[in-house]
Parts: C-alpha cells; sequence; structure tokens
C-alpha cells in the first residue's frame, strides 16, 4: 500500500496538507458506510502523519507486502500463471538449435 496514493498527495506534502487530504478522505468514505476503506485511510495517515515516517517512506518505498491477499490484488488476473506453454517454446527452440 502506497499511502500518498491512498490519500492523494504529493509524496513533498507537508503536515497541513496530510492532514486535510485524510478529512476529505475520511469525508469521501466514513467508517459506518466502508469499513474497509475507512481502515485503509486510517493506516495511510497514520504512516505519514509522522515527519520521520513520511521521509522513511519517500527514501525507501512503502514496507513489502504483508499478505498473500495483497500479493493478490498487486498483479493482475492475467499475469498470475504463465504456465508451461513459454517454458517449453524456450526449451524447444535450444532443441532446435543444437541439432
Amino acid at each position: 500500500m502506497d499511502p500518498f496514493a491512498v490519500l492523494g498527495i504529493e509524496e513533498t506534502a507537508d503536515d497541513e496538507a496530510v492532514r486535510a487530504a485524510y478529512v476529505q478522505a475520511l469525508r469521501a468514505s466514513p467508517p459506518d458506510r466502508d469499513p474497509a476503506g475507512f481502515r485503509r485511510i486510517r493506516e495511510a495517515y497514520e504512516a505519514l502523519r509522522d515527519v520521520e515516517s513520511r521521509l522513511a517512506l519517500r527514501l525507501f518505498g512503502p514496507p513489502p507486502l504483508a499478505n498473500l491477499e495483497e500479493l493478490l490484488d498487486a498483479f493482475p488476473e492475467e499475469r498470475r500463471y504463465v504456465g508451461p506453454g513459454p517454458w517449453l517454446m524456450c526449451y524447444g527452440s535450444h532443441d532446435d538449435e543444437r541439432a
């Protein structure tokens, strides 16, 4: 999860811009209507509200994916399974070159 993208702010945003984006995002997805969205917004705000953690995110990027669901969401459906086709075609082309 990229907290800057969740709140829709630039990486150079100051404390006031982070707070304003957080309030605006909370109005768009209140906790009683969208609990998952609220949780995502809250985690993004927690990561960005401190100047030192915001700087660490800018320097080192977001932490790695925490669980399998986030990993599956990060990759589109068509790229999750390659299948043996491309590998067999590569292997077959090398056999033809050796002969």
